[in-house]
């Protein structure tokens, strides 16, 4: 082979292992040769094209004429390439006086082998991509089931304290920009230490897993339900002015009322304190007022609602709520 390699063929396509390209003269001599043509070849294979070239047989093309292009044969160009084997191309030969190129694409066997080779990869890459969708599923399930956990409270799945307080700084900021009413309900379980005290902590617990499934399924999602303190909670409630807060109160005081849960033999009652936002009131004034209303109401025989005001002065109770409970 001529030692001054790409005369003809440029030497971009030499690296090409799927176009095989070859130089030889009338005499079968190999001239130039890429690399997709030595591969093609067993070592032993020698450079005489003329031993190799089964398909057209070099005899023949040496008789034909080119077009006016210069190709002299288009189809199939079967090679021996050693060991008795043999391997077919799909391709052409060109000729310009003495000497012909050969141009063809990777041979037909190993495109089938290529094939398969890459079917077998896509299922592998299906599958891949599966069980990667499977498993960001998974951990994405496993994120929100985290985030849940920050969010929520263990006992009763309400939210806790910090979800809370990044939902009412929210609300605060949308009530600056568009003024619409916004009411804090707190509820303290009236005389609920005497229920862990004669009955145990587990039966507290469900009592205020029965609770927290009362105050969900009285309340709208706009709202969101909280879990306060030990025995307290805390209903937010957006586009809501003080009637129809008070009325919200109303309705979860006499639900609880109503309900007789074993081991218990007297109704379980709450104490409710309710606040409207007020303007430039920030959020641990907003949760005082609704906690100084609560107060109000348990110093006022508890299971009613108080309103807080402005100042405590201010603070009243919601007579028509007002009941006498065994305490």
């Amino acid at each position: 082979m001529n030692p001054a390699r790409f005369a003809f063929i440029p030497p971009w396509l030499d690296p090409l292992r799927a176009v095989a390209v070859a130089i030889f003269d009338s005499n079968g001599d190999l001239i130039e040769a890429t690399e997709g043509f030595r591969f093609t070849l067993t070592p032993e294979a020698g450079g005489n094209v003329a031993q190799r070239i089964a398909e057209p047989p070099l005899g023949q093309l040496v008789k034909m004429q080119p077009d006016e292009t210069g190709l002299l044969y288009t189809g199939l160009i079967t090679l021996n390439i050693g060991h008795g084997l043999t391997r077919a191309f799909a391709g052409s030969i060109f000729r310009r006086n003495q000497l012909f190129m050969l141009a063809a694409e990777l041979d037909i066997s190993a495109f089938e082998s290529l094939s398969g080779e890459n079917e077998r990869l896509n299922q592998e890459l299906e599958e891949s991509r599966k069980l990667l969708s499977k498993r960001n599923h998974s951990l994405q399930k496993l994120q929100e089931e985290m985030e849940a956990i920050k969010r929520n409270d263990g006992l009763t799945g309400l939210a806790n304290m910090k979800l809370l307080d990044s939902r009412v700084s929210e609300e605060i900021l949308r009530w600056e920009r568009y003024r619409r009413p916004l009411a804090l309900l707190l509820m303290d379980m009236d005389n609920f230490s005497s229920i862990n005290d004669e009955f145990g902590r587990e039966t507290g617990d469900e009592l205020l897993q029965h609770v927290a499934t009362i105050l969900n399924g009285a309340t709208r999602t706009l709202d969101l339900v909280a879990r306060y303190g030990g025995q307290e909670f805390a209903i937010l409630l957006p586009e809501t002015n003080e009637m129809g807060a008070m009325i919200v109160a109303e309705r979860l005081r006499m639900d609880l009322e109503g309900q007789l849960i074993l081991p218990l033999l007297r109704p379980l009652t709450a104490s409710f304190g309710v606040a409207l936002l007020q303007p430039d009131e920030k959020r641990e004034a907003f949760y005082a007022r609704a906690g100084r209303a609560v107060r109000y109401s348990k110093a006022h025989g508890r299971n009613c609602i108080a309103i807080a005001g402005v100042v405590a002065e201010c603070d009243h109770l919601y007579q028509g709520a007002a009941q006498e409970t065994n305490v």
